[in-house]
């Protein structure tokens, strides 16, 4: 399955679009400024130009699983488990906290890009561990 197409999932009585691809940075010079970073992207159905992108640059401290695992991501520091992006789950989770951070995707007027999604999963750990368990025990 590709797993940059768009794909639906439904929050509450809205739908959402959303993706997951990896940003490959080839020159070293661009990539101190601008890493190599899996990328979550979603929107409200019909509402294309307020979208919210949320980046999990590589790091020192945490990396994409690029290339023999697109969208998933591992934090170093806690949860020290890959996480899938993939996952419908994680993205209900990741798109929950993007509106709880401000995101209004139908009253916006431009998109919401947070820089390092890490930081946002390490703020809501308990939550993330808990779906991370459900996963596990599917």
């Amino acid at each position: 399955m590709a797993r940059n197409k768009l794909r639906s999932i439904v929050i509450g009585s809205d739908t959402f679009l959303w993706r997951v691809y990896h940003r490959h940075v080839s020159r070293e010079e661009e990539r101190i400024n601008n890493p190599c970073a899996e990328v979550f992207t979603a929107f409200l159905e019909n509402h294309t130009k307020t979208p919210v992108r949320i980046l999990f640059p590589e790091t020192s401290q945490h990396g994409p699983g690029y290339p023999s695992q697109a969208g998933v991501i591992l934090d170093y520091q806690h949860p020290k488990q890959p996480i899938n992006l993939n996952f419908p789950s994680i993205a209900r989770f990741t798109i929950q906290l993007a509106l709880n951070e401000g995101w209004s995707p139908s009253t916006s007027t431009t998109e919401l890009q947070i820089d390092n999604g890490y930081e946002l999963f390490r703020a809501h750990r308990v939550q993330l561990e808990s779906i991370l368990a459900a996963i596990a025990n599917a």
